[in-house]
């Protein structure tokens, strides 16, 4: 079902005949890629021992040994790049969306190696063609993922003209280098203006999407490319910041204050953690180019919301504690120039501790309140709920109507109904999470008839105190609703017996008239024109035939009185039930079997259709007593107490284990069924026991 759904949602714009040239497009771009990359990760490893030689040297490191090693960590990220890209084309080579996935990612890969590459190879024209090339493709695909994804089509329609703009804008650097159409000698903020204006209305297409646009499976796979932008925004701010604290202080315009306020041997330190954060950045980026393939691939994998939920926390709770700590320290360096440095960054450290878990759960609360939403009021959402119960006319939409508003009051990512026993959910709203739903009994009285299943929407899981509260009140209500369904299946299923019985009724009653009576009575007419016939010539014939005739009108009219039983015995228009009952007894009793019945009072007439239920169940019961039970004594009683309760009870072999039931207990079991009671049967060596409860109206009470 899921590679179903993944290729619902990414058919592609063109025909897969059309896709071919985009794949081997896709292929030699990676083959440039590769050719651009080899020689600059050497120019770029060159470039960082010139730039940081002098630094390094002042403070005993070998600056060899970290371009090494920083060539190695880029390295890594471009293999990742590509691998993924040509996964995402190997596993969806159909589909426009991946392909222009895996263009976005083996372009992107390159643009460190191809910064390094610019900088020192400055007299190789073919190369920075392909460098160039390389950065357009980069550049327009970027910006175009945020107007097409996921599913390759522009929304709103009005965002192909701009991404067309954007793909024009930036073209003059690598078709007119030196122009005045050339970006890249405008001046930077001029650049970064247009770059951060098309990326956002990019943004805001995205946004506009998810609202009137995405549906479910989309938006889950536009929450992971979010998360994917996200980390691919926050590793620039992070490198800048390593930038700061580094010890290249020679780079124009970026004062090295840790270095001219903390001293070389806190320096020195800073310089390690320089290490370990430039690796956590190029691992961070990582996550770029594997959350755009999960997007593609395997969407459904994980729960992102949860994932979003702590990278929002902790990505601001970092960069406040940077950005604290370097203003603080920085602040004490300037205000305390000849205080001892350590033990002031040491008080920044202890100050910035204390205050880490309280700005946790103010960030956590924050950034519920953006994912989630803000939750209502109890008594609004209380009355919300009322409110839907009684504006909800159709009786099949009462509960998607109650979980849709329970979902929004909290709100909750996924609400559902359970059975009692939790193993079939009757209705639900919204996706499932990692996290667990809380149950919440839903009661008719004081009998468990389901369960309310609601889903956290914070990501520790748990609802506050007020909301076990509000879910407990609101469960109360959604019970009297599970139950007023019930009772309308219930009456459905009813109807729908009550009409097939009917219908069966109807069909019994035109073959016995067709079948039966039809062929009788033609053959009469024969017969009453034969004797006509005969009359005058041979009266002996014709008073034959009339005889004939007088035994088959006989016939048909024990027929007719057959069918008539059928429909309502005569004896309980004549007799009332109670007395018709006693007839039947004493009409079918023998020396084998005694009956007897007995009455806890005098039956009054009772509704028509419980007469005719109560007097066929009794009737079979005592037949099949008779016919099979072998039995010594079979006493009926009825008990009229608000309900009319039959028992038919004999002393008989009872039923064998391997007995199968027949047409006769089906019959009493539907008679009772139809005006909604209850019918049991319990056989045993002792005998056998049929029981039948009847509902009658408040006036038999």
């Amino acid at each position: 079902m899921e590679q179903t759904g993944l290729h619902q949602e990414f058919t592609p714009l063109p025909s897969p005949g059309w896709l071919r040239p985009f794949r081997f497009g896709w292929l030699l771009l990676a083959l440039l890629v590769t050719a651009v990359v080899l020689p600059g990760l050497a120019a770029y490893h060159a470039y960082l021992v010139a730039f940081y030689t002098d630094s390094f040297q002042d403070i005993g490191l070998d600056p060899g040994r970290y371009a090494d090693y920083v060539v190695v960590l880029d390295t890594v990220v471009i293999l990742a790049h590509l691998l993924l890209a040509g996964l995402i084309v190997r596993r969806r080579p159909h589909e426009g969306m991946a392909l222009l996935t895996a263009v976005t990612l083996t372009a992107n890969c390159a643009v460190i190696p191809i910064a390094g590459f610019v900088r020192t190879l400055n007299n190789e024209p073919l190369f920075q063609a392909a460098s160039y090339l390389v950065l357009y493709l980069g550049l327009v695909t970027s910006v175009w993922m945020l107007y097409l994804f996921p599913n390759g089509r522009f929304v709103p329609h009005w965002t192909r003209i701009t991404a067309i703009i954007w793909a024009l804008l930036i073209l003059p650097p690598l078709t007119l280098p030196g122009s005045f159409l050339d970006m890249s000698r405008w001046p930077w903020p001029v650049q970064a203006g247009l770059l951060l204006f098309w990326c956002g209305m990019g943004v805001w297409a995205q946004l506009d999407r998810y609202e009137h646009v995405a549906d479910p499976v989309q938006k889950q796979q536009m929450k992971w490319a979010a998360l994917g932008l996200l980390v691919a925004a926050a590793a620039p701010f992070t490198y800048t910041f390593l930038l700061f604290i580094s010890p290249a202080v020679d780079v124009p315009h970026v004062p090295n204050l840790f270095q001219q306020r903390l001293g070389t041997e806190l320096f020195t330190a800073l310089v390690t953690v320089r290490f370990v954060g430039l690796t956590a950045v190029r691992l961070l980026s990582l996550l770029f180019p594997l959350f755009f393939a999960i997007a593609i691939l395997r969407y459904r994998l994980w729960d992102i919301d949860l994932l979003i939920n702590r990278t929002l926390v902790y990505s601001l709770l970092s960069a406040f504690i940077i950005g604290a700590y370097v203003l603080l320290v920085g602040l004490a360096g300037v205000i305390f120039p000849l205080q001892n440095n350590f033990l002031l960054t040491i008080a920044a450290t202890g100050l910035i501790a204390v205050l880490f878990q309280p700005l946790r759960a103010r960030l956590q609360a924050r950034v519920n309140l953006w994912i989630y939403g803000k939750p209502e009021d109890p008594m609004t959402a209380l009355v919300k709920l009322g409110a839907q119960l009684e504006a909800t006319a159709v009786p099949a939409q009462t509960l998607p109507t109650l979980l849709e508003t329970i979902a929004q009051s909290l709100p909750s990512p996924y609400t559902a109904i359970a059975m009692p026993t939790m193993t079939q959910i009757i209705t639900s709203v919204g996706q499932p999470t990692a996290v667990p739903p809380h149950p919440f009994p839903l009661f008719h009285q004081a009998t468990t008839i389901g369960w309310l299943l609601v889903t956290p929407a914070t990501a520790e899981g748990r609802f506050s105190p007020d909301q076990e509260q509000l879910l407990q009140n609101m469960a109360r209500q959604v019970g009297t609703a599970v139950h007023i369904r019930k009772l309308t299946t219930d009456l459905q299923q009813a109807n729908e017996q009550l009409r097939q019985t009917e219908q069966a009724e109807r069909q019994r009653l035109r073959r016995d008239l067709h079948d039966g009576l039809g062929p009788s009575l033609a053959g009469l007419t024969l017969k009453l024109d034969a004797a006509r016939n005969y009359a005058a010539a041979n009266p002996i014939a014709a008073d034959q035939l009339l005889q004939e005739y007088k035994s088959q009108t006989g016939e048909i009219i024990r027929d007719i009185r057959r069918i008539v039983h059928d429909l309502r015995p005569s004896a309980l228009d004549q007799l009332g039930l109670l007395s018709a009952l006693q007839e039947f007894v004493a009409q079918h009793s023998n020396g084998r079997t005694e009956l007897s019945l007995t009455a806890s009072a005098e039956i009054p007439a009772l509704p028509a259709a419980t007469e005719v239920a109560a007097y066929r169940i009794a009737t079979e019961a005592i037949s099949n007593s008779l016919r099979h039970a072998q039995a010594s004594h079979c006493t009926v009683q009825l008990v009229l107490d608000g309900h009319l309760t039959l028992h038919i009870r004999d002393d008989g072999a009872g039923l064998l284990a391997t007995y199968q039931p027949g047409v006769g207990l089906a019959s009493m079991r539907e008679r009772a069924d139809e005006l909604g009671g209850t019918f049991n049967i319990v056989s045993d060596v002792g005998g056998t026991v049929v029981t039948a409860v009847l509902p009658l109206p408040s006036l038999y009470d």
